[in-house]
């Protein structure tokens, strides 16, 4: 069995009602109504002076929005095979190293010595509220 996708039971959702919807008052998913075309859940049409289009949903549509979503189980490891290591707690140690050279060094410095990431040293500075050290004063390095 096929199930809807969430972007295909969405546009389905604006067709709940019987009878013909304007194209033009449904979203623009181009890609959506052409699935849904493929797989017989809507109809279309052309009609009036200006050639509108309209669209309606088929009875096998109406079946397949009505269907339950199927639910995914969540990867669980493999029986000997280790679950990815929680991030490591930050020890007092290294702590007081954020302490003393906070003002004299930057978190990429830091983090070098903690083998730890700048973004990380960063936040544990602003947690301890302190303030590190800027980048030194000079001309920036060009990007490409």
């Amino acid at each position: 069995m096929t199930f809807a996708t969430h972007p295909e039971r969405q546009f389905m959702q604006y067709l709940r009602g019987a009878g013909w919807i304007k194209g033009r008052t449904l979203p623009r998913s181009v890609r959506t109504v052409k699935s849904l075309l493929q797989k017989g859940w809507i109809e279309k049409q052309h009609q009036g002076p200006k050639n509108e289009v309209f669209f309606r949903l088929t009875e096998k549509g109406l079946e397949a929005k009505k269907s339950p979503v199927p639910i995914q189980e969540q990867s669980r490891p493999v029986e000997g095979e280790e679950m990815s290591a929680p991030r490591p707690r930050w020890t007092p140690e290294e702590d007081d190293l954020i302490r003393s050279m906070g003002t004299a060094g930057s978190a990429a410095a830091i983090a070098a010595l903690l083998k730890r990431i700048a973004p990380g040293v960063r936040k544990r500075a602003q947690f301890l509220k302190i303030n590190l050290a800027r980048s030194q004063p000079g001309p920036k390095p060009k990007w490409k």
